[in-house]
């Protein structure tokens, strides 16, 4: 197994050297494509937002076309735009010819409108949720969510972004032009065979997770995007299957975070690199007004070497490069001075996160991620049957209620790692992290979020509250958002009544 770069490690600058999500070499001299910009979908009126899951071919290399799957187009879906204290109707409609179900990340909803693995769509049928959107503003998604076959459909392309807005977000001068100085990010990486077929098997992949060797943005290889003059704001969502990313600008330029999974941040953090896991998602503003391109760069955090000096002296060695190598890049953003720029300086302050004082934090629970290397993966046609990995010593059962919660009483859950790094994804809320892997939580994880990370070093902790039912027919999950960790049964149910 792979080591792996913890957040704490990350964040302290301990020695580690950092791998690049390389482009192939064949790759590398083709013209660079524009970055594509799923179709935007406005929900905000209450019409429904009808979506055909359906296959597809999509051209990931030039002259190449790749089954794929996808949302209403041939691969992802649609950007959807919904508000707070609004309705949303959503219409699916399965073309496949297998079960699919599909999840709202980061929602708060019911358990009956959440999309689990309870909810499978079967071939040629529709299911029809209207969601009440009762949460801030905040850059959620929706994805495949079928019990066994996650990790393929994502992989495959049934993903896509969910942009909720609110009056608060209205009144702050933010870049709100989407696919103007407002972009959706979705990174993922890939791996294909000779004719362009991806390479994906939930039983050959390694103890990590599946990995691709190609990085894709939006679907595309080391796209470009032309943005104005002034102050872009990026909504990155780690869509990938396994893989833990490094988050930089091939200069070391400055940016600042301003958002995570549930919403933005008390205030601006400025960084020049962090980290991201699977299911995690941030808005970042960087600051183009300089007229100068930047290239983002999406850094493969599990290829490193251990005698290396250090993930801060590594960073440097790489911005040292020279970086008019299209290897080296993942995204360039290129000025156009004829887009009209927002300039406006950004706030020094955003939202207010009220937490809960101790004595309303009522019962503590804890979870411990196990990987069990005794079970065989030969016999795939009983994927169900052959899981290996669990939470407190259970593999996922469809027929088992794992917890009971009560609704609208704050928890504290700790969650730690018998072996490796997790992301740790609860369903129906967002929660506060109080600490993570045993260090205090550093003001960019500080806000609300859906997904927190642990390692074998310690707990992690986090309080939380639940304020929608989810009774036994339709319970809400709690998983590692590593999808092959996810099929092979590290994920539990839970109900709150």
């Amino acid at each position: 197994m792979l080591n792996r770069i913890s957040r704490r490690t990350f964040l302290s600058g301990s020695a580690a050297t950092i791998g690049l999500g390389l482009i192939p070499q064949s790759l590398a001299s083709q013209k660079r494509p524009r970055l594509p910009i799923p179709r935007l979908i406005d929900g905000r009126q209450g019409e429904p937002v009808n979506l055909t899951i359906k296959n597809g071919h999509w051209s990931f290399m030039p002259g190449v076309n790749t089954a794929t799957f996808g949302f209403s187009q041939e691969y992802l879906g649609p950007t959807i735009r919904t508000r707070r204290n609004s309705e949303l109707n959503l219409s699916y409609h399965n073309t496949l010819n297998e079960d699919v179900s599909v999840h709202g990340h980061g929602l708060h909803v019911p358990g009956a409108v959440d999309g689990g693995p309870q909810l499978e769509i079967q071939p040629n049928e529709y299911w029809k949720p209207t969601l009440s959107i009762v949460q801030p503003a905040a850059t959620c998604w929706y994805h495949s969510h079928t019990h066994g076959h996650t990790g393929r459909q994502v992989y495959h392309g049934l993903a896509g972004m969910m942009i909720i807005d609110d009056d608060d977000s209205d009144e702050m001068d933010l870049p709100d032009r989407y696919g103007v100085d407002d972009l959706p990010i979705i990174i993922q990486d890939k791996s294909f065979d000779k004719k362009g077929k991806l390479i994906y098997s939930l039983y050959e992949a390694g103890e990590d997770g599946w990995y691709g060797d190609t990085a894709i943005i939006n679907g595309a290889i080391n796209p470009i995007a032309k943005v104005p003059a002034g102050k872009v704001r990026l909504r990155l969502l780690n869509g990938a299957n396994a893989r833990f990313y490094i988050i930089t600008f091939s200069d070391n330029r400055e940016f600042y975070k301003i958002a995570t999974d549930g919403g933005l941040l008390e205030k601006p953090v400025p960084l020049k690199s962090m980290e991201m896991s699977p299911g995690e998602r941030c808005e970042i503003i960087v600051d183009l007004s300089d007229g100068k391109e930047a290239d983002l760069l999406t850094l493969f955090e599990d290829v490193f070497d251990e005698e290396g000096e250090g993930i801060a002296t590594t960073l440097q060695n790489i911005f040292k490069k020279d970086t008019s190598s299209n290897q080296n890049h993942s995204l360039k953003l290129v000025v156009d001075k004829s887009l009209n720029a927002n300039l406006a300086p950004l706030p020094e302050r955003m939202v207010s996160i009220a937490r809960p004082k101790p004595k309303e934090i009522n019962r503590t629970r804890e979870f411990i991620l196990n990987m069990d290397h005794e079970t065989s993966h030969t016999d795939h046609s009983h994927a169900h049957h052959a899981m290996d990995m669990t939470i407190n010593g259970a593999a996922m059962d469809m027929n088992v209620i794992n917890e009971r919660v009560d609704i609208g009483v704050w928890e504290r859950w700790r969650i730690r790692s018998n072996q490796g790094a997790h992301p740790f994804h609860i369903h129906g809320c967002s929660f506060l992290i109080e600490n993570m892997e045993g260090d205090t939580t550093t003001a960019d994880q500080a806000g609300w979020k859906d997904t927190v990370v642990l390692d074998d070093d310690d707990w992690s902790e986090l309080i939380v509250r639940f304020d929608h039912i989810a009774d036994d027919s339709f319970p809400y999950m709690y998983h590692c958002h590593i999808l092959e960790h996810e099929d092979r049964g590290m994920m539990g149910q839970f109900t709150v009544t």
